[in-house]
């Protein structure tokens, strides 16, 4: 008997992690080209109205004539909904921002952040909480993807200040963020103006699969 089904290049599982490794690294590029455009009247604003304002500057960025050849392939969405066992209609969660690249057949990659703000002592609280951060080790956001993302935006002190919070209070409580140790929170690199970039893995006994997310920190 036949088997009609494509065979996959022989590389292509073992090449998937750089792939993912250049999505992602793309994705923040855009991500920082979107920040740099947007207006300082946003240092007061509300989550909501920062998050539109960003995807709309990365859109702008997409769709700009002297865009490289990359970006024909990336699709940004503000606040799209997110299916998932239990959740139909309007119960449905919404990611803040999520990324996907197409021009391919099959499954298409896809990057979702959780934007929260970073402005007073109860920030961090509600950057690691359930509708934050917990949304990803809880497995209602990118519970098909091995990546996903958040944005604090920095809209008191230094950047550099939210970073350490977020990195004690991860360490002070690892079992509840499912967050593997070592190496805990640590420095990447991805882009020249977004330098404090973060990375940490969680284990995610809901989805049965580990998730590494990405902290982006954008100073307003």
């Amino acid at each position: 008997m036949s088997n009609d089904s494509p065979t996959p290049p022989p590389m292509a599982k073992s090449n998937a992690p750089l792939y993912q490794s250049a999505f992602v690294k793309k994705c923040h590029t855009l991500i920082a080209l979107g920040h740099g455009r947007l207006s300082a009247s946003l240092r007061t604003a509300q989550e909501t109205e920062i998050t539109g304002e960003l995807v709309r500057e990365i859109r702008a960025v997409l769709q700009h004539d002297a865009a490289p050849g990359w970006m024909a392939h990336f699709y940004v969405a503000d606040d799209p909904p997110q299916n998932a066992p239990n959740r139909l209609g309007k119960a449905r969660r919404r990611v803040d921002i999520e990324f996907e690249r197409g021009g391919q057949r099959g499954s298409r990659p896809r990057l979702h952040y959780e934007a929260k703000r970073l402005y007073r002592p109860g920030s961090v609280s509600d950057y690691l909480g359930a509708e934050g951060l917990g949304l990803f080790v809880a497995g209602e956001y990118a519970s098909m993807q091995d990546v996903g993302g958040m944005i604090g935006y920095v809209q008191s002190d230094e950047p550099e200040m939210w970073v350490e919070k977020i990195r004690s209070a991860l360490a002070a409580d690892p079992a509840r963020f499912g967050l593997r140790l070592p190496p805990g929170l640590v420095a990447v690199y991805l882009s020249a103006s977004l330098e404090l970039t973060q990375l940490s893995h969680h284990d995610r006994i809901a989805v049965g699969r580990p998730i590494a997310i990405y902290h982006t920190f954008l100073r307003f």
